[in-house]
């Protein structure tokens, strides 16, 4: 299992820090609920791409001493079980949402490539009917039904942002299991 936590920092300097970041007590186990604090089980290595460039991370695990599962700590810059940061993908989707249909000639696309950025617009597009749901059901906002595709997830984009999209992706990872940009 994956819970997030805001280190406070930037991902250089998490980078730099490596293992010796001050990484949190994990205090309940989300598996079994027990409330005995859970043992640090050892680390592992990810990457992380940025337009700045490509970091290697190291992720702490944690291990339930009374079911055995593990728990593994994500700064709040990443996404579960995705290299690029939220905040790249986010924007990437975004420019080529807001981007005038001329032609993807017309679409100037430096990082991440084309083909990656239409491979999270498309799951974003996939993942519209659900968040729509999940956003009436826990925030009480109801998007529009009968527009055209892509200027649903423009509003969308729009409604995210002011709210935070950080922090909707870790509610929504947290609380459902799943997030704008998941499979």
């Amino acid at each position: 299992m994956i819970q997030f936590h805001d280190f406070g920092i930037d991902i250089q300097t998490y980078t730099d820090r490596g293992k010796e970041n001050d990484f949190p007590d994990v205090n309940q186990c989300p598996h079994c609920l027990s409330r005995r604090p859970l043992h640090r089980h050892g680390y592992y290595q990810r990457y992380a791409l940025t337009a700045e460039g490509e970091y290697r991370l190291w992720i702490a695990r944690y291990r339930c001493q009374e079911c055995r599962k593990t728990v593994s700590v994500l700064p709040s810059f990443l996404l579960p079980y995705v290299q690029y940061t939220p905040s790249v993908i986010w924007q990437a989707v975004k420019a080529w949402l807001e981007t005038p249909r001329r032609g993807a000639k017309t679409k100037q696309v430096g990082f991440p490539t084309k083909g990656v950025i239409l491979f999270y617009v498309r799951r974003f597009f996939r993942n519209l009917p659900r968040l729509h749901h999940v956003a009436a059901r826990r925030w009480g906002i109801i998007g529009p039904v009968g527009n055209a595709r892509t200027e649903r997830a423009v509003w969308w984009m729009q409604i995210l942002e002011g709210r935070g999209v950080g922090s909707i992706i870790q509610d929504l990872w947290a609380n459902e299991r799943w997030h704008l940009f998941a499979d």
